[in-house]
């Protein structure tokens, strides 16, 4: 990888461009590219939640998965199962790279992901840490495997 600095007088202050040329997109530019794209964004390392009695903080690296059922949303961390109302994207903002949406009603921590499995239906099946799994959609699974390097 060869990588050059350019000064650009046209460029305002706070302004920077970034060009990434390649023979073509590969995996690794792509991943470069991502990479490029979260590298501004401000990532918190607790999650505050609001329950029906009290706001709870959780710290991100704790979470294992996180799942929604209409409108309920359900934390599960190593410690406890946090249950809230909410939606599922936004909480996928909030979440640094080591998540992934694995199905319409599901997210994951790769940290925790143990094992990917056949299921019964065709799906896939997410075995993570302290017993837990979830589904895994067809849909989603190309971005899964491309998160693991696959």
């Amino acid at each position: 990888m060869n990588v050059e600095f350019q000064s650009d007088s046209n460029l305002k202050k706070d302004q920077i461009k970034i060009k990434v040329i390649s023979l073509e997109e590969t995996a690794e530019v792509k991943n470069l590219l991502a990479y490029i794209q979260d590298f501004g964004k401000k990532v918190d390392s607790i999650l505050p939640v609001k329950t029906e009695d009290r706001i709870l903080t959780i710290k991100i690296e704790e979470i294992i998965k996180v799942e929604v059922e209409k409108t309920e949303l359900t934390f599960y961390t190593k410690s406890a199962v946090i249950k809230t109302t909410g939606r599922l994207y936004q909480v996928l903002e909030k979440l640094n790279n080591d998540f992934v949406q694995v199905s319409k009603h599901g997210i994951i921590n790769l940290n925790y992901l143990e094992t990917l499995e056949a299921g019964f239906t065709g799906n896939m099946i997410a075995k993570l840490a302290f017993k837990q799994k979830t589904d895994v959609s067809r849909r989603y699974l190309p971005k899964l495997e491309k998160k693991l390097g696959l």
